[in-house]
């Protein structure tokens, strides 16, 4: 096949794809005939049911969609999305290994060691285990290595990946068999879409009598901590249907567009309040996988879903006009 035309056919496929997107009803929800509770509904949807989408992206919380022959909305909450390519084929951006997201992280995919060195701060120069603390994972967090190429994975692919349960706050304090669960899957380079809800900075006031993480050594300051955020599969879902992804102090010294105001138009949340300037784009976080042992609690008070990160984050995406644009390209 010519490569033209194989680009042609890509696209053409690419396009079926999107116009047949598909979601299926998880638990008994209104069809109502526009994207409020102000009017009586169309009809009850009852689980399982097979829907298609007529737009991709939600309004006030419901999707616009056809059920049997009834278009409507539903809220979007009580339905799932089936997997689909989200770009063209031929329209990947670079590094991205395929333009189809695994289901599952693979064993096979490379491990390289963490690349670190001495981070040098406005609080203090700082090693590559922290101050302390959990410093196999302070390994981990702090790596400053870029991938060659990220494997895109569906958001489920890294909430559902296992882990030791109950293990202890540190790794160091494992056993062979807890280690043996994680080393197969840590460490691969990932690319995953979603939503950010919120962006976190790990600072507190340099006064305070406690405060920071010892990753950082217990700095302070916004641009010597790292920044937690929560990203979610679906567009108005919560902290607690989250993944955490993280940008670390030494990673964004070569990103000078990662900001929290250049990352503001692209969360759902300031703080607690709703960001009223939120433009509900999608985003694609790329970097490393990594589990953080220490944070069951946030899982116990619904802050997160499971203790897989993708940290450090090395390069950020938005979906813009067609396509997606790499965050250090952004005007």
């Amino acid at each position: 096949m010519k490569p033209l035309l194989r680009i042609l056919v890509l696209l053409l496929l690419w396009v079926m794809s999107a116009a047949a997107q598909t979601a299926t009803v998880t638990r008994n929800v209104n069809l109502r005939p526009d994207p409020s509770t102000d009017n009586q509904p169309l009809k009850k949807l009852a689980p399982g049911i097979q829907i298609q989408l007529l737009e991709p992206d939600a309004t006030n919380g419901f999707l616009h969609v056809k059920a049997d022959d009834q278009t409507g909305w539903v809220w979007s909450k009580s339905v799932k999305i089936q997997e689909t390519l989200s770009t063209p084929p031929s329209a990947a951006s670079s590094g991205i290994v395929d333009a189809t997201s695994a289901s599952a992280i693979s064993s096979s995919w490379d491990k390289p060691a963490p690349q670190d060195g001495i981070f040098h701060s406005a609080e203090g120069d700082c090693g590559e285990t922290g101050d302390g603390g959990d410093t196999e994972t302070n390994r981990r967090k702090n790596r400053t290595d870029v991938p060659a190429e990220y494997h895109p994975v569906t958001w489920d692919a890294i909430n559902t990946q296992k882990y030791p349960q109950g293990a202890p706050k540190s790794r160091t304090n494992w056993t062979p068999n807890q280690l043996a669960q994680t080393a197969p899957f840590e460490g691969a380079a990932v690319s995953v879409e979603g939503y950010l809800y919120k962006v976190k900075v790990e600072s507190s006031s340099p006064s305070a009598k406690r405060g920071g993480e010892s990753t950082n050594c217990h700095a302070r300051l916004a641009n010597d901590v790292d920044w937690h955020m929560p990203l979610t599969a679906n567009v108005d879902e919560g902290e607690d249907v989250a993944i955490i992804v993280e940008t670390t102090p030494r990673v964004r010294q070569a990103h000078t567009n990662w900001t929290t105001a250049r990352l503001k138009p692209w969360t759902a949340h300031v703080g607690s309040q709703p960001n009223s300037n939120y433009n509900r784009q999608k985003v694609r976080i790329s970097g490393w996988l990594m589990l953080d042992p220490e944070h069951q609690d946030m899982i116990n008070s619904r802050l997160r879903s499971t203790l897989w990160e993708i940290h450090p984050i090395t390069k950020i995406e938005v979906w813009n006009n067609g396509q997606w644009v790499d965050s250090d390209n952004q005007p």
